[in-house]
């Protein structure tokens, strides 16, 4: 249980496997705010504010947030981390659908552009990491 609140400008993520994840929980509070626990499903706050949830390792985005919220990139740092983390790194994230559209129509991919490396067909968007 939280000792203290969470700042209302810390952004972190998690797992919605992690045992600290409240998904699949099962309160009548808390129902339909979050996502089903499954592997590959990820939820960033910001505070205590979902600000993104991303299912199935990234193929499908839901923003809480308007694409041009000053803190958007920070919020997909969990993208970089599949791409970047030393075990079992993902080679990319085809990105199939934000907020139930078709990804490469998405005002959300200007920003991504500007993390990631981004390759856009007629309809998904593929993330490479950022070689710096």
């Amino acid at each position: 249980m939280l000792q203290r609140k969470i700042p209302d400008d810390v952004i972190y993520w998690i797992s919605a496997m992690d045992p600290a994840s409240l998904c699949g929980i099962q309160l009548e509070a808390l129902k339909g705010a979050l996502p089903r626990r499954a592997a590959g499903t990820h939820m960033v706050h910001r505070g205590s504010r979902l600000v993104l949830v991303s299912q199935r390792n990234g193929r499908t985005l839901t923003f809480n947030v308007p694409p041009d919220d000053p803190h958007l990139l920070a919020y997909m740092g969990f993208l970089r981390h599949l791409l970047t983390r030393p075990f079992k790194p993902l080679r990319r994230i085809i990105i199939e659908d934000i907020n139930g559209e078709d990804a490469a129509q998405s005002p959300y991919v200007d920003t991504l552009r500007t993390g990631f490396d981004v390759i856009a067909d007629y309809k998904n968007i593929i993330l490479y990491r950022r070689e710096i």
